[in-house]
């Protein structure tokens, strides 16, 4: 499934599902234009408002305009958050060298820059999209010329999973694997995590040369790069990899080895370092994620107030709140990256404007809500319960070694009792008939 040539929703594996159900393409067509708005006037004067809020903030103005999500790379590995070598720790001598900076730095074979120039979506204010070029005298592309024109990336989840995630700091490496993952449509993000666990195991002794078809030690561009390929074409050890992290690593014996949720791999954050989001990722709905509750924003970044991300203390708080804005926010149809500089205050005007005097701040914190709800209701009806809302043996048990959070766990076992109490779910995480009944559900 993709969008504006380089944008690819592998995430969840939503074209994997429409594959096995032998559906090739969606086609629409229309005649009747876009829906009446129904205060233009009002609607022009709210989104211009909010332009001008998005331009004058530090991250919407600035930072994504400048460096992409990229400028991630080296704030995280400064945090000591940033999970490296399938989260054996949480911070990675490599990460200047496939940072935002690294990629718009000449480099010395050529003087050329990584990257080419921004991308914007449709309409977009803030261009945080990156197009590169790989230096055509590496090593993955070598007499491959459909790979040496400039492609969509890479951008920090991305850059993060193929790269610290297995070891790796060549950036070329890593945009010609992102390039694959862009043209046959699936997540950078688990693939890269489902190689890091596979290097693991072939540094235990779990998986040898002779099945992998290569030697796989973490930090192995050259690994990285041809697991790319025969994942792509389902062919050799790549069959396994498609099977994604979880059913991989349980398939030989390892499942604690599989950094996911629900069956979804981690994002680009440590658990343990940020507690906040370590509750998000167990908790989301559709399994480990970043973009359900970005507590990222307030725990590292202070956005909209400054929250200490050691502490367990108030993060149930957090990330409900987190949660249930972005729900409104994402079926809204707007950029969650706008929500860096907006709150639901900035919304509200412009649904108003285009929908009708119901939508305001209280209704539409009550829409996130119930819809964080009824998505819950889905899953436990279709058998997921509180047993499914853990993270890894390695986050609960296995300290970070390095960073301002050395020696941390996570806390999921405080903040989830919690966390369920403030949703207003019982204890195995249920919807109690009273939250139903006063959301409508």
């Amino acid at each position: 499934i993709v969008n504006d040539l380089h944008r690819a929703a592998g995430r969840s594996g939503v074209g994997a599902v429409m594959g096995s159900k032998n559906l090739k393409a969606v086609a629409v067509r229309g005649t009747k234009g876009v829906g009446n708005i129904k205060n233009p006037k009002a609607f022009m004067e709210a989104t211009r408002a909010g332009k001008a809020v998005l331009a004058g903030n530090g991250v919407t103005g600035e930072g994504l305009p400048t460096y992409g999500t990229q400028v991630l790379m080296n704030v995280i590995n400064e945090v000591g958050a940033l999970p490296t070598r399938n989260h054996q720790d949480v911070q990675f001598d490599g990460a200047k060298d496939i940072s935002a900076e690294a990629m718009a730095t000449p480099r010395t074979s050529d003087g050329k820059t990584h990257l080419v120039t921004n991308q914007a979506c449709f309409a977009c204010t803030i261009a945080c999209g990156r197009i590169s070029k790989i230096d055509e005298t590496h090593f993955s592309i070598e007499n491959k010329p459909q790979y040496m024109n400039a492609s969509g990336g890479l951008e920090y989840e991305a850059a993060w999973a193929l790269g610290a995630a297995n070891g790796v700091n060549d950036l070329e490496a890593l945009q010609f694997a992102n390039m694959l993952c862009n043209e046959d449509g699936f997540d950078p993000i688990s693939f890269g995590a489902t190689v890091g666990a596979v290097m693991e195991m072939y540094e235990m002794g779990v998986l040898t040369k002779e099945q992998l078809g290569i030697e796989a030690p973490f930090g192995s561009a050259k690994a990285l790069c041809y697991f790319a390929e025969i994942t792509a074409n389902g062919i050799g050890f790549g069959k396994e990899l498609g099977l994604g992290s979880a059913r991989l690593t349980k398939k030989y014996g390892q499942p604690d080895l599989s950094m996911s949720v629900k069956g979804q791999e981690f994002p680009a954050y440590d658990g343990r370092v940020i507690q906040g989001i370590g509750l998000a990722y167990a908790t989301s709905n559709r399994g480990a994620c970043h973009l359900r509750g970005y507590t990222i924003a307030s725990e590292v970044l202070g956005i909209p107030v400054k929250t200490e991300p050691a502490d367990t203390q108030g993060k149930p708080e957090l990330v409900k709140a987190f949660q249930d804005a972005t729900a409104a926010f994402d079926s809204a149809g707007i950029c969650i990256f706008t929500s860096f500089a907006w709150t639901l205050a900035d919304v509200a005007p412009q649904l108003q404007a285009a929908c009708g005097d119901e939508f305001t701040v209280e209704n539409l914190t009550t829409i996130g809500e119930r819809i964080w709800n009824m998505e819950r209701d889905f899953n436990n009806r279709a058998g997921f319960t509180s047993k499914d809302d853990k993270l890894p043996k390695r986050l609960m048990t296995e300290a970070a070694k390095t960073g301002p959070g050395k020696g941390a766990v996570s806390g999921l076992d405080k903040m989830l009792p919690e966390y369920y109490k403030i949703r207003g779910w019982d204890p195995e995480g249920r919807p109690s008939a009273e939250t139903l009944k006063r959301l409508g559900l």
